[in-house]
């Protein structure tokens, strides 16, 4: 992880500065979703937050997201990937942050603050550049 992990946070896609694209969503077309094992992961963050953590507070379902980003902003039409039912349950983002990150990407630290219980989807992504660059080939 350890080479990775400085890409991801200091070159990610091989742009030095450039991070945890795969957490954000920014201009792209993108969801964190579907997550799979999203109840698997709630239980792990009650236990990691010691209190009850509710569905609602991490994952947006289909209804609440359909809507999300139907928007036309800058000549861009929203984001189609969150009208897709099959993409649900996706990871909240925080809306306040221009690059939309997933609530749990520190993007002042470049790294996700529950990265030892991270959901199955973002433990088994890996996209092309570290594909391309890494000995995990």
């Amino acid at each position: 992880m350890g080479n990775d992990c400085n890409i991801c946070s200091n070159k990610c896609f091989g742009i030095p500065e450039y991070h945890g694209s795969c957490c954000t969503i920014d201009v792209r077309d993108y969801i964190m979703g579907a997550h799979p094992d999203a109840d698997e992961f709630i239980t792990n963050l009650s236990k990691k937050f010691g209190r009850e953590i509710k569905r609602e507070e991490v994952f947006v379902e289909y209804e609440e997201g359909k809507d999300m980003f139907s928007y036309e902003k800058n000549g861009i039409t929203g984001k189609s990937i969150w009208k897709r039912e099959e993409s649900y349950p996706a990871l909240r983002v925080d809306l306040n942050n221009p690059s939309l990150p997933c609530i749990f990407y520190n993007t002042h630290m470049k790294s996700c603050s529950v990265y030892d219980i991270r959901p199955k989807i973002c433990r088994e992504y890996e996209c092309d550049y570290l594909t391309k660059n890494t000995s995990k080939q």
